[in-house]
């Protein structure tokens, strides 16, 4: 089964209170079965259900009432996004601290272990918190009793493998079990002789092996990527705009304005069009404010809100729309278009909550500071969703907690981690 599932599956059962209990133990004395209580529980499923417009569609499925549908047809990419997303902003304040504090560790070792591109620091970052994990684990859940040896199962131990079996293969996702669902749907699909199906099999399974080889050491011989869709401009490096686009030209208002003229310093302000839509060289689409918020936001996937690199440091914001500014190059004698965003920025994330999860809880609020950055600079596509924590300071307030699409690079917010002393 797959990894997320089987520590899904474990980590719930223990929060819910239904998990074995011998004769000798007691759920009562369980402090962590937060999620017995029948009214949370079922507000906590409400809320994993309202997260579900504002995850963009590259996504894929959204998280469903974990209340309601646990039992019946949760799918493992459901729990991926809900255990490894989702829950350690939504079980903040619910579970208690240490319990919720071991579970971020968890979360942000395992976000690290799914990236396509992972770093030799990420490798010492993810051992050091699945170590902690681990040990933390036993002592706060188990606590060496021999009537709860039943909670570790073999995916608690089996994470303190990941890190050995990455250095020996690559990352993980390359291999995970959709990986090899996906790989073996698509040699069955090519099977010709329903007379000697494994043999033939075998046979595909050579033949790839030597087509991906082939297109490993001559990458030129791979089919080229499709073309783009009618009115689409080509901006290079992966990046291009998409419609719909304004039909005319027009002159910028307001805040916009004064936006658009700060980033172009002491050139004139030029006419513009708006466009709906950017597509990213990681194959995300980028939508804009301008065009979703005419849909109502149960109907929508929110994909608007990005993460993009401002002044050297890695901010989070909301995309109002795009545009080309065209602006006259002195030096070559020419006119040329500088294409940009323009976005509403959120705050930096609260720092205190940042530390205390993990990286696990990026928590900002929006700002009024609306500015233009060049296209160039944004990263990807995230989820931006609503919450109202009482943060470490003890102010309570609506906010937004990020979300990035597991397998996509994780930010790193300068949260120095290090490994708990054995004494």
């Amino acid at each position: 089964m797959h990894l997320a599932g089987n520590l899904s599956d474990l980590l719930l059962a223990l929060w819910r209170g239904t998990l074995d209990c011998g004769v000798s133990d007691d759920v009562e004395t369980w402090d962590w079965a937060v999620l017995r209580d029948d009214d949370l529980w079922t507000a906590h499923g409400k809320a994993v259900e309202a997260a579900g417009p504002y995850l963009p569609g590259s996504f894929d499925r959204k998280p469903r009432n974990i209340m309601e549908k646990l039992n019946t047809s949760y799918k493992t990419w459901e729990f991926q996004l809900y255990t490894f997303g989702l829950a350690p902003a939504l079980l903040y304040n619910i579970l208690p601290e240490k319990y919720w504090v071991n579970y971020c560790q968890l979360v942000h070792a395992f976000q690290l272990m799914c990236q396509h591109k992972i770093t030799s620091e990420d490798l010492q970052i993810a051992h050091a918190l699945f170590c902690t994990w681990e040990r933390n684990f036993e002592m706060y859940y188990y606590q060496r009793r021999e009537d709860r040896i039943h909670f570790v199962r073999p995916c608690v131990h089996q994470i303190n493998h990941i890190i050995s079996e990455t250095i020996q293969k690559g990352p993980p996702i390359c291999y995970a079990q959709w990986t090899m669902e996906r790989t073996i749907g698509n040699l069955g699909q090519e099977i010709r002789q329903p007379s000697k199906p494994y043999a033939n099999l075998s046979r595909e399974g050579v033949r790839r092996c030597k087509v991906n080889t082939l297109l490993s050491v001559i990458p030129e011989l791979d089919e080229p990527p499709k073309g783009l869709p009618e009115g689409a401009v080509d901006l290079g490096d992966g990046f291009a705009l998409l419609r719909k686009r304004d039909k005319t030209s027009k002159n910028a208002v307001g805040v916009y304005a004064h936006a658009i003229t700060t980033f172009l310093g002491d050139r004139p302000l030029p006419r513009i069009k708006r466009w709906a839509r950017l597509r990213l060289p990681n194959g995300q689409i980028a939508r804009s404010a301008w065009r979703e918020t005419l849909k109502p936001i149960g109907q929508t996937r929110m994909s608007r809100n990005v993460k993009l690199k401002l002044n050297d440091q890695i901010r989070f914001a909301e995309v109002l729309y795009f545009t080309r500014l065209a602006v006259e190059d002195h030096d070559q004698n020419e006119w040329c278009f500088i294409n940009v965003a323009i976005v509403q920025l959120y705050s930096l994330p609260d720092d205190a909550l940042l530390q205390l999860s993990f990286q696990t809880v990026v928590s900002c609020t929006q700002l009024d500071e609306i500015v233009v950055v060049d296209v160039r600079n944004i990263l990807s596509v995230v989820a931006m969703i609503p919450h109202k924590p009482t943060l470490p300071s003890g102010t309570t307030e609506d906010r937004f907690f990020m979300l990035e699409k597991p397998g996509l690079d994780i930010s790193n917010l300068t949260v120095h981690i290090e490994e708990e002393d054995d004494d």
